[in-house]
């Protein structure tokens, strides 16, 4: 499962709010303590059942290998875990297993910490809750990092019944096909029947750079809750999609969190209910900030950017930064032009294309989610690269509209090293730059480091239009200190996209608003 090309876990940016990062699973803090936490959060935070879904890397034979694991967790707002389920895609095979215990612990500002346990032992976690509904997550264990999200779960949905209408998905991980281990992403979209069946089923695959073009569905593909009990009790299911099988958990009608069980290929991904009648050309009409990560050739990427559609096909005011393995390149490079289409069929496929006349053409691949939001994937030539485009919606963007709390989630690859994978909360102020501090956990898988507690403290500052793109430094207080160098585009009030500009690492992420 050694993928050769490094797949980032992006696609948690959409519709997130954030978690914690954990205060107590041991390991390094290598630097000054953080100042108490402040906040409105408790262990009565997280009460409920909790679906969650990730993708990192484990230690297997002795080298870096792709996994991911998928399922929910019930917490009794007291700090403890009374149950759960989930399913691990790892390099040994695909297991189901049952949460027998745990705990976790949340602090007042949101981090915290998550351990659960099943028949193979306890694996732990730092979090970082946006709301009491939702937060990010990072493995904290020394052989293996992820990152990822979870969101509380409505049991009331745990039915096929529920599952019905039309829904947008985005799969990435690896496809493995004899010895050949290549990334892969896999975006389309579905009719769910209410009753198991599934209808008008479309998909783009990119394997390894090559790609399929839009293609329907094969035969076979269905849905169903389990019928053993861990579907009324968990969410859990199985489906088959674009050819691919799968578990799922359900969070409610208008999202589940699937994992794919075709080991050895790995895929991971959300489907989230398409709310948008009969898509066409004048569907896509605004501003709009995404943000996408993957590999291609030289070794890992991340992209996010910022553009506006007129609403009759054409592209303009494209600003992006994008880091392939170190190299940045930042739009406009020259003069930038570019179009759009939306497919004939209402069923909210559609192509995007824009040409810098120094940097080249950029291609994409979209599947309209609503008119605000939708999955996105990048076809150019040996990239592998998937996330999420949303339309603009704050205005105006100044330093008093952004201050306040935020959760955050940042994960990449450390060139000549491995992933690493961030989650902390921090308080913006409103100053003009506007300046922050707050801690943040950290797992250095390549170093086999774990960090606690670490004081991060940086600034915000707007761009002259700060509709497009903005500079933001964040400084790791460990021993010695690290700067991190990102360009950040606002979506909203409650969101904003980070893409790193250092030559190492590449890594991006979202920061989101907590009440």
């Amino acid at each position: 499962m050694n993928a050769p090309m490094k797949r980032f876990f992006l696609l948690v940016s959409i519709l997130l709010s954030a978690l914690a990062a954990a205060c107590s699973n041991g390991g390094s803090s290598s630097g000054p303590p953080p100042p108490p936490p402040v906040g409105n959060f408790s262990n009565a935070s997280l009460s409920g059942h909790y679906a969650f879904s990730m993708s990192g890397r484990e230690v297997c034979g002795g080298q870096g290998s792709f996994f991911a694991r998928a399922g929910t967790f019930f917490a009794d707002g007291a700090g403890h875990i009374t149950g759960g389920l989930e399913d691990v895609n790892v390099c040994t095979g695909i297991l189901t297993l049952q949460f027998t215990g745990g705990s976790y612990s949340v602090s007042a500002d949101g981090r915290g910490a998550l351990n659960l346990t099943n028949s193979t032992g306890t694996t732990n976690y730092s979090i970082t809750l946006t709301t009491t509904t939702q937060g990010f997550v990072v493995q904290t264990d020394v052989n293996a990092t992820a990152s990822g999200s979870f969101q509380k779960q409505n049991t009331a949905a745990f039915s096929d019944a529920a599952i019905a209408g039309g829904y947008v998905f985005d799969f990435s991980g690896i496809d493995v096909a004899g010895t050949t281990v290549d990334a892969a992403s896999v975006i389309g979209r579905f009719d769910a029947s209410g009753g198991g069946g599934i209808a008008n089923g479309l998909y783009h695959a990119n394997i390894g750079g090559t790609l399929s073009g839009q293609q329907a569905f094969p035969n076979g593909a269905v849905y169903a809750l389990d019928t053993n009990g861990d579907g009324m009790t968990y969410g859990r299911g199985t489906a088959n999609i674009a050819g691919l099988n799968f578990a799922y958990y359900i969070v409610d009608a208008t999202r589940i969190k699937l994992i794919g069980t075709d080991f050895p290929s790995a895929y991971l991904g959300d489907a989230f209910a398409q709310t948008i009648i009969s898509p066409n050309v004048g569907s896509l009409n605004g501003s709009f900030a995404f943000l996408i990560g993957g590999g291609s050739v030289n070794g890992p990427i991340a992209t996010a950017g910022w553009f506006t559609a007129d609403g009759s096909g054409n592209i303009t005011n494209v600003f992006a930064d994008e880091n392939d393995t170190g190299s940045l390149a930042q739009l406009p490079d020259g003069t930038v032009s570019g179009s759009y289409t939306v497919d004939s069929n209402q069923l909210g496929g559609g192509t995007l294309t824009w040409t810098d006349t120094n940097a080249g053409t950029f291609a994409f691949i979209f599947y309209l989610i609503s008119p605000t939001q939708a999955v996105f994937q990048e076809i150019d030539s040996n990239i592998v690269s998937d996330g999420v485009v949303r339309a603009q919606t704050t205005s105006p963007i100044t330093s008093a509209s952004l201050a306040g709390d935020y959760s955050f989630t940042w994960n990449g690859v450390i060139l000549a090293r491995d992933e690493v994978d961030f989650t902390g909360q921090f308080k913006l102020t409103a100053a003009s730059p506007s300046t922050f501090t707050g801690a943040l956990d950290y797992n250095d898988f390549g170093a086999g480091t774990l960090f606690f507690d670490v004081v991060t403290n940086g600034s915000l500052t707007l761009n002259s239009d700060p509709t497009t793109f903005n500079d933001f430094t964040a400084n790791v207080l460990t021993s010695p200190s690290a700067t991190l160098k990102f360009t950040a585009y606002v979506v909203d009030q409650n969101t904003v996209y980070v893409v790193g500009v250092d030559s190492s690492p590449v890594i991006a992420g979202t920061l989101a608003r907590q009440p």
